[in-house]
């Protein structure tokens, strides 16, 4: 098998989320009496963490951030799930995959109690490691999170493989020194993820079966 571990980014890998956070940003910036932004648009603010998120949305409105921010996460804390969901062919696969006794690890930039609150009722039962932003561990594309979550699996490197679908997923793989399954029903298309020289491309995460059989 060519794979015995796999670390999955969330949003946009596992989870649709952006719908919920399109939402809980727009709820922020008009109640801040600022411009809005499409689904599409706040694709390309994500990956970072919800700060830097906010941060790309203000532009050059920035001094307004601890207002916008305190906002968002107000709303998102009471309506992250509203319209959140699993990609199709997730559940199954990681169902599938944990039959298979292959490790897995979720590893996001999104706030350590939000990863779970939305995961556990999710994929609790499939994936015991999850991982969000917390002191101590510097958020990717840093390695820590990832270097943390192996750790706890017991993984080698030579046998792990990291799932995201961003440049910052890139960037998290190439400094964890691991190959990149690259995710293109995500927020990012194919050929991004093909110009950053992802190991594999997926369309459809049920693909990951064939890759590390």
């Amino acid at each position: 098998m060519k794979y015995d571990t796999l670390i999955f980014d969330l949003d946009g890998t596992l989870l649709n989320t952006i719908d919920d956070l399109t939402d809980s940003l727009n709820y922020a910036l008009t109640k801040n009496n600022l411009n809005t932004y499409t689904t599409d648009e706040v694709k390309y603010f994500v990956g970072s963490g919800i700060k830097v998120m906010v941060e790309r949305a203000l532009k050059d409105n920035i001094n307004l951030f601890d207002k916008v921010f305190d906002d968002f996460k107000l709303h998102y804390s009471t309506n992250n799930t509203n319209k959140t969901s699993l990609y199709s062919g997730v559940y199954e696969t990681v169902k599938k995959l944990h039959s298979m006794n292959i490790k897995m690890a979720i590893v996001s930039n999104k706030y350590h109690q939000g990863v779970l609150d939305i995961c556990k009722p999710l994929l609790g039962e499939f994936i015991d490691v999850m991982v969000g932003e917390q002191p101590g561990l510097e958020k990717k594309p840093s390695s820590d999170m990832v270097d943390y979550a192996m750790k706890q699996l017991n993984a080698n490197k030579s046998t792990t493989a990291y799932v995201g679908d961003s440049d910052i997923d890139y960037l998290t793989s190439v400094n964890s020194g691991l190959d990149l399954i690259g995710c293109a029903y995500g927020f990012r298309n194919r050929k991004f993820l093909e110009d950053l020289n992802s190991t594999y491309v997926i369309d459809k995460f049920e693909e990951i079966l064939d890759i590390i059989k």
